[in-house]
């Protein structure tokens, strides 16, 4: 199986159970913060609360959305993805991982307290924790001879130079607005996501595959991945300079129909039908949640933007930002483990997939009928809380367990 290629070169000596691989600790923090954040914003912005020591709720709500909670899933993926990529990679364990997240712990109070100490010290500690991470993501990548998967090196740069941009307009010195910045972010994360899902859907339904004895093979073809990627990055990229265009319209219509189009990938088999299996169903709900976005910013556009762009974009936030990141949670956690996928497979997972359309729904209502926003919003949020809430319960003592199968990690 693909999930034990690395033991060979596992680092020898007592490692605490949740840092002997990347994804425990990463995962261990990702489902609480995320609850946390989400539920602080949503009774900030309803008006709950007050967060006095923040000075730009909005800004803070989607910087952390994106790169506080960014990070954990970027180095999941490829902390535990890199000595599966690249044999005789060692992977990043012990107190190296340790200090990796306790960077990332001192990154999330730095912004908090933005407001109060500075865009600089945040600024440094930030990007030097995105850049400690990207150095360690180019270096298996380019010392391979065939440069196979560059594709995530260039948008782990991507994603820090955003970062770099989005600090240099707080603090003044570039002109655009933060807001703006975070929006072409977003479509950098996207791509980062397209480019991890792709490989996240080899492994997982490969996975289903062997383990029920199909000899047919899953392949996940790149030229609709490379099309939804271009598109993406056409749109997110002239809707910066141009952001009132009504032509931007076709092109978000555009980047649907390539979104659509990877699930090729799951109906060309003569003789296994896979489409509507479990789990395997909630990996093709992704590029439809995306088309669906993009279809519903392509419509606004044509129709003459009657609706507020940013409660369309949650399409793309609520829903296909946070289904990448749970499905990527379950799989890796699932074998990286040492567990069967194809018997783990389990009515929680559908629930809690449901929940994240179910908030996904009920907060794009609020361009529809904002005269609700708040408990809309309120309501939405609780939602999309809760398969964080079954992931802890579900799945924490496994991420403080040794894999059931013996090996390392």
């Amino acid at each position: 199986m693909a999930a034990t290629k690395h033991y060979e070169s596992y680092p020898e000596g007592n490692i605490p159970i949740f840092l002997a691989y990347g994804f425990r600790p990463a995962f261990l923090l990702m489902a609480p913060y995320m609850i946390l954040s989400i539920l602080l914003w949503a009774l900030y912005y309803n008006g709950t609360i007050t967060l006095g020591f923040i000075s730009d709720g909005l800004s803070w709500h989607i910087y952390e959305m994106l790169f506080g909670v960014g990070f954990l899933g970027m180095a999941a993926f490829i902390f535990t993805g890199a000595p599966e990529l690249y044999p005789g990679t060692v992977p990043i364990v012990g107190k190296t991982l340790a200090a990796i997240f306790g960077l990332w712990m001192i990154g999330r109070v730095t912004f908090w307290m933005m407001g109060t100490i500075g865009v600089y010290p945040t600024a440094i500690v930030n990007i030097l924790l995105f850049a400690w991470l990207t150095l360690l993501v180019i270096k298996p990548i380019f010392k391979d001879p065939a440069k196979r998967h560059v594709s995530i090196a260039y948008a782990f740069v991507a994603v820090q130079a955003a970062q770099i941009w989005f600090f240099l307009s707080v603090a003044g010195i570039a002109k655009t607005a933060p807001l703006e910045v975070l929006k072409v972010s977003l479509g950098v994360f996207l791509v980062l996501i397209i480019l991890a899902i792709r490989r996240v859907n080899i492994e997982a339904v490969s996975e289903i595959l062997e383990l029920e004895g199909n000899e047919e093979a899953f392949f996940a073809r790149p030229p609709a991945y490379n099309l939804t990627i271009f598109m993406i990055t056409l749109f997110t990229t002239l809707q910066f300079f141009f952001p009132e265009n009504r032509a931007l319209g076709w092109i978000a219509l555009g980047t649907a129909a390539a979104s659509l189009a990877i699930l090729n990938d799951f109906i060309n088999y003569d003789e296994t039908n896979i489409l509507f299996e479990k789990l395997i169903v909630s990996l093709e709900l992704l590029p439809i949640l995306i088309a669906i976005g993009y279809g519903l910013i392509g419509y606004n556009y044509l129709s003459g933007l009657h609706y507020f762009d940013g409660d369309l974009l949650h399409v793309l936030t609520t829903g296909a930002w946070t289904l990448s990141f749970y499905l990527v949670m379950i799989v890796i956690t699932i074998v990286h483990t040492g567990r069967d996928i194809a018997k783990e497979r389990n009515g929680w997972i559908c629930l809690s997939v449901a929940l994240i359309v179910l908030a996904t729904i009920l907060r794009i209502a609020v361009a529809f009928y904002p005269e609700q926003a708040s408990t809309l919003y309120l309501l939405s949020a609780l939602i999309w809380s809760a398969p964080f809430l079954i992931y802890i319960i579900r799945y924490s003592e496994w991420l403080l367990s040794p894999r059931v199968d013996g090996l390392p990690g």
